[in-house]
């Protein structure tokens, strides 16, 4: 019976995040992928966040919408001013990379220093973002807090999202049904441990549902 129990449970959560993972994928294309994309993120994030707070009694369809429906505008503001800043960031280290004076090296350092801190903060700032309720600026705040308090939980991330990929490579399958709803839960369930670290010094900003 305990047997029969876990592969219940296991099969259960195995059908929601493939389900999940097909939502993403549709409503990503439906916004074009540039439009899409990151709004859908986010649904899958908030989706994740609820199931790990042990809220599952929703239609998961009917929620995904309503999250990527809300959250449309300020996930996409929040994803394209990153990929602006990253790539701001690339266009000087290609510019820096063709001098030729010992000053080259510093500002390689400065600027690889910055691009792995803007990293770090795009890995919580979605995350951040379907736990609270603040202000576009208040939210890049709070992921680098939340990242600078949690250094563990940023290298296990990258761990399981390595090891997700290197499963995905020998059964190619995984990475089909799995893609968005994987990694996007892998961050999920290490940001909230994370988030929840630092609540205390953040609990004069309220929390989404």
């Amino acid at each position: 019976m305990y047997n029969e129990g876990i592969l219940y449970k296991t099969t259960v959560w195995i059908s929601r995040l493939a389900y999940l993972n097909i939502l993403w994928l549709i409503f990503s294309v439906m916004g074009l992928l540039f439009l899409g994309f990151f709004p859908s993120v986010v649904a899958a994030l908030a989706i994740e966040r609820k199931w790990i707070r042990g809220n599952q009694d929703f239609s998961l369809f009917r929620q995904f919408w309503l999250e990527f429906k809300n959250n449309f505008k300020q996930a996409n503001m929040i994803g394209y001013f990153l990929i602006l800043v990253g790539g701001l960031i690339y266009v000087n280290i290609m510019l820096v990379n063709t001098l030729d004076h010992w000053v080259r090296w510093l500002l390689l350092f400065l600027l690889f220093g910055l691009a792995f801190l803007v990293s770090i903060i795009s890995a919580y700032i979605f995350p951040t973002f379907v736990h609270y309720n603040a202000k576009f600026i208040d939210y890049i705040t709070f992921a680098f807090v939340v990242a600078l308090v949690s250094p563990l939980h940023t290298i296990l991330i990258l761990i399981n999202i390595c090891a997700f990929f290197f499963i995905g490579y020998h059964f190619p399958g995984i990475i089909f049904i799995f893609t968005g709803s994987g990694i996007t839960f892998i961050t999920m369930w290490f940001s909230y441990q994370s988030l929840k670290k630092v609540e205390n010094k953040m609990k004069f900003y309220s929390k989404r549902e």
